[in-house]
Order: C-alpha cells, then sequence, then structure tokens
C-alpha cells in the first residue's frame, strides 16, 4: 500500500467513525426513528471494519489508536466500541458473514487471481448490502464467468430474499448447497428463510448442518448475534409452554438480565401448565430450568424434572443438555460426559442458544479437568463447584450466557 493510499484510507476511517458518533448523537436526541438508525449503523460499522481491515489485514481485532477530533466530546469510547462491534459481528447478517475474508471457498476464479476476485466479491458485497438489487447485477458479472462460485451464489441468494424475490434467493441456496453441502454460510440463510415462514423444524435442521460443519468462530458469532435460534427455539415450544415464557418476559424491562422475578413468574405459570398436561416435556425442562435461579436454587428439584421430562422422551435433547449442565455445575462430570456422549447422535438441543451447546459443555469439562491436574496442593473443600444457577459464572456457562438476558420470545 503506498502513502497516498494509507492517506485516503485513514481519512475514509475518521470520516466513518465520525459518521457513527453523530448518529448514535442524533438517535439519542430523538432526531432519528429507530429503523433508520439501525439502517445506517449497521452501515457505517459495517465499511469502517473494511477500512480497518484494508490498513491492518493482519489483525483480528480492530483497536481505534488515534485520537478523535477535538470537537467531539467522549468520541473514542463510544468509536472504538461501534468498530470492534462491527469486526465480531454487530453489522447485517449478510455483511459479517462475508467480511471474515472473501474467495476462501469454491473460487471457481475468473482469471487464476483470487486476490482480484476478493476485490469483486466485496465490491458486491458493499453494494448489495446498501442496495440489494444492485448487488444482484453486481454478483451475475462474477458468476458469468464463475457460475459455481459459492459465495458469489449465496450473497446473491440473499439479496434476492432482501428485494422480495425468495424464490430466485432460495434457487440459490438450493445451488449451492448441491455444490458443497458442508459451506456453512447458505445454512445461516436458509434457516432464516424457514423461521421466516414458520417453518421452524426445517430452521432448526438448517442450523445443526451449520453447526455439524465446523464453521468458523467469526460466523458462528454472527448467527448468535442475529436472534435466530432464539426465534427457532420459541417457535418449536409448544404453545402453552412459550406463553409461560411470554408472560414471564412481561414483568422485565427488555433487555434485563435474567432474575429471580422472571423465573418465579415462569415457574408458576409452567406449574399449572403441567397440571393440566403432565406430559408436556418443554413445560418440564423450562419449570427445570427456573428452578435454579440467581437467589433460590434447588438442584435436586430441577433433576427430578429433567429425569420426568427424560422418562416421557429418552432421547428429549434440551433435558439431557440441561441435566448435563446441571451435573458440571455440581462437579459431577462422569454424569455430565454420560449425558453429553447421549446427545452426540441427536439434533443439537435447541435450549444451546440459552445455556451453552454440548461443544461449550465439553470445553469447560476440559477446562475444569486441566485446572485440576495442574492444582499441586488441591483443597479439598475446592474440587465442589458451588453455583446458583447454570447461567453464571460455573463451568455450565457459555460465552452468550456469562451476561445472561431474558430471552424475550417476542423478539426483546
Amino acid at each position: 500500500m503506498t502513502p497516498e493510499q494509507r492517506a485516503v484510507l485513514e481519512e475514509e476511517r475518521e470520516h466513518l467513525l465520525g459518521s457513527l458518533e453523530d448518529l448514535e448523537s442524533e438517535f439519542s436526541a430523538g432526531d432519528m426513528d429507530e429503523q433508520d438508525y439501525q439502517t445506517l449503523k449497521e452501515e457505517y460499522t459495517l465499511r469502517a471494519a473494511q477500512v480497518l481491515r484494508k490498513l491492518d489485514p493482519s489483525s483480528t481485532k480492530v483497536k481505534v489508536v488515534q485520537s478523535p477530533p477535538p470537537d467531539r466530546r467522549g468520541g473514542s469510547r463510544w468509536r472504538t466500541a461501534a468498530v470492534v462491534l462491527g469486526v465480531l459481528g454487530f453489522a447485517a447478517l449478510a455483511g459479517v458473514l462475508v467480511a471474515r475474508g472473501s474467495g476462501q471457498r469454491g473460487d471457481n476464479a475468473i482469471t487464476g487471481d483470487t486476490g482480484s476476485l476478493r476485490q469483486q466479491l466485496a465490491t458486491c458485497q458493499t453494494t448489495s448490502f446498501q442496495k440489494p438489487a444492485d448487488g444482484i447485477d453486481c454478483y451475475d458479472e462474477i458468476l458469468a464467468q464463475a457460475p459455481e462460485n459459492l459465495e458469489a451464489l449465496t450473497y446473491q441468494g440473499w439479496a434476492y430474499v432482501r428485494s422480495d424475490q425468495p424464490a430466485k434467493g432460495q434457487a440459490n441456496f438450493d445451488k449451492v448447497v448441491a455444490l458443497d453441502p458442508s459451506y456453512a454460510d447458505v445454512r445461516v440463510f436458509r434457516a432464516s428463510v424457514a423461521a421466516t415462514a414458520q417453518d421452524y423444524q426445517t430452521a432448526a435442521q438448517e442450523l445443526e448442518t451449520f453447526y455439524a460443519s465446523s464453521p468458523p468462530a467469526a460466523a458462528v458469532q454472527v448467527l448468535q448475534s442475529q436472534g435466530l435460534e432464539r426465534k427457532i427455539f420459541f417457535g418449536l415450544l409448544d404453545s402453552g409452554t412459550r406463553g409461560c415464557w411470554q408472560q414471564a418476559a412481561e414483568t422485565q424491562q427488555q433487555g434485563e438480565q435474567f432474575n429471580q422475578q422472571f423465573l418465579d413468574t415462569l415457574g408458576t405459570c409452567l406449574q399449572a401448565e403441567l397440571v393440566k398436561n403432565p406430559q408436556n416435556v418443554d413445560a418440564l425442562v423450562s419449570l427445570a430450568l427456573s428452578k435454579v435461579g440467581p437467589e433460590v436454587a434447588d438442584l435436586p428439584a430441577a433433576n427430578a424434572l429433567l429425569q420426568t421430562a427424560l422418562q416421557i422422551a429418552p432421547e428429549f435433547g434440551d433435558a439431557l443438555l440441561l441435566r448435563a449442565s446441571l451435573a458440571v455445575a455440581d462437579s459431577r462430570f462422569t454424569d455430565a460426559q454420560t449425558d453429553l456422549a447421549g446427545l452426540q447422535a441427536l439434533p443439537r438441543p435447541k435450549i444451546s442458544f440459552l445455556i451453552g451447546g454440548p461443544e461449550t459443555l465439553s470445553e469447560s469439562i476440559a477446562a475444569a479437568e486441566r485446572a485440576a491436574t495442574t492444582t499441586t496442593s488441591p483443597n479439598p473443600s475446592s474440587s465442589t463447584t458451588t453455583t446458583n444457577s447454570p447461567t453464571t459464572s460455573s463451568p455450565t456457562t457459555s460465552s452468550r450466557a456469562s451476561d445472561p438476558r431474558i430471552p424475550n420470545p417476542n423478539g426483546g
């Protein structure tokens, strides 16, 4: 990169970061509605992340080291946070999935110059993000010469969906799956389309395939940031159990942390639901979860409920995963591993978005065992992990659950 090119990028960086700061101020002052705010914020964040990658392509974490202009008060903290969020998964689903590096798979290179192909894909991605219809045309130019490029097909498909042409988008997605069933990105988009159509079972199957393909961490992080797994979880619950979650969520502020009031409300409603239908395994598992709150924890009661659920449905993944999580919280690692082994042949538990998936729990067990072997003088009293909830800082906690938020089925 020449000094002149770097200077241009640095100027663009400052412009975009300043725009993000101004955008936040306008929204906070009530001068902009939420829809426009979110759209512009995603656009500026994505563009800023792209510029910062060009300035430092070897960096996996972006930090703002240049001081903000003197006329922007308090800008440094906001600007740093905005860019880090952009790099790690704040921007729109399509934008961030592709931003981890274009042309990695299925290049079907146009001229053999993968660098040129990556540039074209990046250009189309930016265009598509801002104007999906123009993005479709942009990807057409790539596909005319590289008709089997997985990325171009996938993201053109998403542009079709965003342009209210879901049938054409689905055709692109189907072609990608036929070419490479393990291509992770397309599974997220297929799941999103299915969930929008309220076909939650198909959406869940797509995400199961996504996780089975060993997706990059960036793709997983973006998926988790979109709330798609939450939408599928509540979509698959029976109506009575879902209604109890909704009732509990109404007692809390949007975005508020899991607290005892929420769990108590949830538990009371679920108990009434189980009086009507004692065989309701969804209600049994949710009631078990409500028993391990931050103030009142009753692990024996929770385990008894899970045992009942598994007697009714021995292969119910949500019950097995939650029981394994509670076993880890109680330092019963062998029991946890037994339940995890039982999950290997089953679909991915839908409750994973809330308490962490099997892979997260396995990592927690391995970390605990490593810690135990490196302790030279173990204290017998420290061998048991004390916890009030599987959503606290116990080994059961996933990175998503370390600051647990109430999973409002209405989308909050």
